[in-house]
């Protein structure tokens, strides 16, 4: 389950927040990913400090959705950035 999971930047990438979301940039490329998560994501995830779980329990949620849906969606995106090779996801037990 990724909610179980830590993240962190690959090599050579660089995040920010913008108004829309997230802005990749990956130096191996260079190319710029934008991913429009407007407030569910933002750069502090990518420490590598919180499982995504714990990280979106000590965030407040956004009125009218529920925790377990904003952890399903935030999956869906983090699958796309690992496909992407801009994160990696490491298993917590």
């Amino acid at each position: 389950m990724e909610a179980q999971r830590l993240y962190r930047l690959a090599a050579g990438v660089q995040v920010r927040r913008e108004k829309f979301g997230l802005l990749f940039y990956n130096y191996r490329g260079p190319r710029l990913y934008f991913l429009a998560s407007g407030d569910l994501l933002d750069e502090g995830l990518f420490q590598g400090e919180r499982r995504l779980g714990d990280w979106v329990q000590a965030r407040p949620a956004p009125a009218g959705q529920p925790r377990e849906g904003i952890v399903r969606r935030l999956e869906q995106l983090l699958h796309l950035l690992e496909e992407k090779g801009l994160i990696h996801g490491e298993p917590v037990c």
